[in-house]
């Protein structure tokens, strides 16, 4: 046990300041879009669904303003009413749907929510931060692990009046750790590990597969007329073949449209099934970009298992599975992450003090002074 709560202990002292800066910009990307719909008075929350002229005109209307830089074009969401462009290096911009202007247009860093993903994903240290993201998460489970063991021989004192803090004292303070931690563990467990496991996605999926006996799945696409996508008269989806991609799976609400199968001679678009639990569906259409001919399908309900279940990495992490009771939890649990960062290393700074107190005590004692 002795080993136990000094692993417990000087990994979170070592990790607070990252655990606290991912928890809270964590909370903050939960109301991404709430956050956008108030920033932007073009934007509002209501469900927003365009018809596919209306689709393929934003598609060339964003052909039209990025040119060969689109990387791909996200449709309205259920609670973003606007078409949401992503570009190389990270920048993003957001088009007005009826419009087709540019409301704002953005580098990672010079908008808050781009600064606060930067933080959360990356530690705004790249694809390196990225990977140190990752593996704090996988300590950040393994704390929640040893938290529950160190806990379970102090289990019957445990009350739920202490879930708020009474005071600032140690002993307070460490009672709300202990009790908070123990009873949001499983969620804690939940969000850290999930989020490890996007950072090492390919290995998970591989893992699930292999789990599973699943192959990996693959899309074959016939040989294409090669697309000079830097010429203005590149091939764009039309409605018609916009309309044929939605009645290939006409329970899916089309989601994106990518850019980076034009060069092949193919349009590439993303869907989300009513099965579908991740928020931008996972199901795929390829027509030919020269015939509007649908080429092939990904439905990713015909998914076999371990693939399915990766699938679902992304959307319990992100808490976007739909349900406003799961999102509110979400937000409460990292809240909580950032509470348990800052009272762990409260509570040893207020030992120390407590430990410095005694000694000079007992040198004031040893030397005669009152």
């Amino acid at each position: 046990m002795t080993l136990l709560r000094k692993l417990h202990l000087y990994s979170g002292l070592v990790l607070s300041l990252a655990l606290f800066l991912i928890a809270l910009s964590g909370a903050a990307l939960i109301y991404k879009n709430d956050y956008w719909a108030l920033r932007y008075t073009q934007v509002s929350s209501q469900d927003l669904v365009p018809a596919p002229e209306q689709q393929a005109a934003a598609i060339a209307k964003a052909y039209a303003l990025f040119g060969d830089r689109l990387g791909s074009l996200k449709m309205p969401e259920p609670d973003l009413a606007a078409y949401h462009v992503y570009l190389p290096d990270h920048e993003e911009a957001l088009i007005n749907p009826e419009t087709l202007t540019v409301i704002d247009q953005w580098r990672p860093r010079q908008r808050l929510m781009g600064f606060l993903f930067d933080i959360h994903a990356h530690l705004m240290a790249g694809d390196r931060g990225e990977i140190v993201a990752g593996i704090i998460g996988l300590v950040g489970g393994l704390m929640a692990i040893t938290g529950l063991i160190l806990w379970w021989p102090t289990r019957r004192a445990f009350r739920w009046k202490r879930l708020w803090p009474r005071d600032t004292s140690r002993a307070s303070l460490l009672a709300w750790h202990r009790d908070a931690g123990t009873l949001l563990s499983p969620l804690l467990l939940l969000f850290v590990l999930s989020g490890s496991a996007m950072v090492f996605y390919t290995s998970v999926q591989k893992g699930m597969n292999a789990l599973f006996g699943d192959p990996v799945p693959q899309i074959v696409l016939p040989p294409g007329t090669l697309v000079d996508i830097t010429d203005p008269a590149r091939p764009l989806p039309s409605a018609d073949t916009i309309a044929r991609v939605q009645q290939a799976l006409p329970d899916a609400r089309l989601m994106f449209y990518y850019a980076d199968a034009l060069p092949q001679g193919f349009h590439r678009f993303r869907l989300k099934r009513e099965c579908e639990l991740h928020p931008n569906g996972l199901s795929f259409v390829y027509t030919d970009a020269r015939s509007g001919e649908i080429v092939a399908v990904k439905d990713a309900c015909a998914m076999p298992p371990g693939e399915r279940l990766t699938n679902m990495i992304y959307p319990l992490h992100a808490a976007k599975t739909g349900s406003e009771l799961y999102r509110v939890l979400g937000l409460v649990t990292a809240l909580v992450l950032a509470g348990l960062s800052v009272t762990g290393v409260v509570t040893y700074g207020q030992r120390l003090v407590r430990s410095r107190q005694r000694r000079l005590a007992l040198s004031y004692r040893e030397n005669g002074v009152s």
